[in-house]
């Protein structure tokens, strides 16, 4: 990358015009869309400046002028991504079409949930995402995105910064369940017995009792397994949303009993 990264003050993307140039030969969406196509199909560790500019066609100096850091170029993937959480842009307006939870009738529940389902859905086939979200620059897609999260809020007793937390709550709980539910290389048959001779071996001790609960009468061998399979799913997903949601509705009633929380 090029040594603005290191040496000068960064100013946000957003913040700063294009390209000076009349027609230029590449828009940001067209370079955002093509790191993205390389992430996705070579891994996120392969996305460099060299290969993004053989990707286009275009010198790696020529793209330093569209640009010029690596946090520039996040900042397009990570608005590009949020696009496809906030949907169509519609304009401005709280009708039907304008996203999820676009006003007090539509639910905050409802609305929250959508969200965290859809940012799982966003990561889920991209695992490389939750480093390009934690961008912290945000463009028009992003605004659009919090814009219609935001709407779905407004009817509630919270204020503007317990609402951005609620908010990055949901965020970090996707983030969390996503980077652990991963795919993985699979453990070998010898792997796994080798930690349960381990686990065995420390429960005889008598000092993790409760682990010992948990194998209920079975071996350790299935336990081990079972770490694996029964803590990552669409079925453990929503009952760890739910019971995020369930809290959020437990503090709204607490603060408005006479009203209807949902």
């Amino acid at each position: 990358m090029s040594t603005q990264d290191q040496n000068q003050p960064r100013t946000p993307l957003w913040a700063r015009p294009g390209p000076a140039v009349r027609q230029p030969r590449f828009t940001r969406e067209q370079i955002a869309k093509a790191a993205i196509a390389i992430a996705d199909a070579e891994g996120f560790a392969a996305l460099s400046m060299r290969r993004l500019a053989d990707e286009l066609g275009a010198g790696t100096m020529t793209l330093y002028h569209y640009v010029p850091s690596k946090q520039d170029l996040l900042a397009l993937m990570n608005d590009e991504i949020l696009g496809e959480l906030a949907g169509p842009d519609t304009g401005p307006g709280t009708g039907p079409d304008a996203g999820p939870g676009t006003g007090p009738g539509t639910g905050w529940r409802d609305a929250l949930a959508r969200f965290g389902r859809g940012l799982r859905a966003i990561s889920e086939h991209r695992p490389w995402v939750i480093t390009v979200l934690g961008s912290k620059d945000i463009g028009p897609n992003g605004m659009r995105a919090l814009e219609r999260v935001l709407a779905s809020l407004a009817g509630t007793p919270f204020d503007a910064a317990e609402k951005l937390e609620l908010i990055a709550l949901i965020s970090y709980y996707v983030a969390g369940y996503t980077t652990q539910a991963a795919p993985a290389e699979q453990p070998g048959e010898e792997w796994i017995n080798g930690v349960a001779a381990f686990v065995t071996s420390r429960l005889e001790t008598g000092e993790f009792p409760h682990i010992q609960q948990l194998l209920d009468g079975g071996d350790a061998e299935a336990f081990v397994r079972r770490l694996d399979t029964q803590t990552a799913g669409d079925e453990q997903f929503e009952r760890g949303l739910t019971r995020i949601l369930d809290g959020i509705e437990a503090e709204l009633g607490r603060r408005w009993p006479a009203r209807d929380t949902s």
